[in-house]
């Protein structure tokens, strides 16, 4: 149960951040700086074409990710990474938009799992979370695959400040820890960008 808790927790961290309709004061870092912290290598081109013309296929977590991330985005700031994640476990690679309302971030965790427990993992998980955020709005949870693993699927509206936030929460297992990576927007922005987020999700390759 312990376990379950610190995930949860970890989830809470991704889906409910600082996100807000007020523009961050903070710049992106330089699209090639190079993430230390966990097992960040920052990114590669990698020679898969994306579908959409918004979207381009990267290799993030030492090559061992690969993913769709919008076009522009760059690795945000640590500057801007402790405003928006002030927890000091905040994720180890964040791509941002211009203005940091948008966000995909990734936490390699220390939690221990196995391809064939996820869906074990899913339900208790969920219920940690729900209880922290009860007002959440819940659109989807399941186990999928994609492309040969298993992945637990999050998706959901929470509170935040001054907005509500839209949150694709897909966790997996990588080099036998788990694996957890977000999409988040604030709600304003959900109906142009639910489709994307659902193209980022589909397009996972872990190794």
């Amino acid at each position: 149960m312990k376990k379950l808790v610190s995930v949860a927790l970890l989830l809470s961290m991704l889906a409910v951040t600082a996100c807000s309709n007020k523009p961050a004061e903070t710049k992106p870092a330089e699209q090639n700086a190079t993430q230390t912290t966990g097992a960040a290598k920052t990114d590669s081109a990698t020679p898969a074409a994306a579908t959409n013309d918004k979207l381009e296929a990267k290799k993030v977590l030492n090559d061992k990710v690969e993913i769709l991330i919008p076009k522009g985005f760059t690795v945000m700031s640590e500057e801007m990474a402790k405003e928006k994640y002030p927890m000091e476990n905040r994720p180890s690679l964040i791509y941002t938009d211009e203005k940091g309302t948008i966000n995909i971030a990734f936490n390699h965790t220390e939690t221990p799992i196995q391809d064939n427990l996820l869906k074990d993992m899913k339900d208790p998980m969920k219920q940690a979370f729900s209880n922290m955020y009860q007002d959440a709005t819940w659109y989807r949870d399941e186990v999928i695959q994609i492309n040969g693993k298993n992945v637990g699927v999050f998706e959901l509206l929470t509170p935040a400040a001054d907005t509500k936030i839209y949150n694709l929460i897909f966790f997996t297992e990588l080099d036998g820890k788990m694996l957890m990576t977000t999409f988040n927007c604030t709600e304003d922005k959900m109906e142009e960008w639910k489709p994307l987020a659902q193209e980022i999700l589909m397009s996972y390759k872990v190794q």
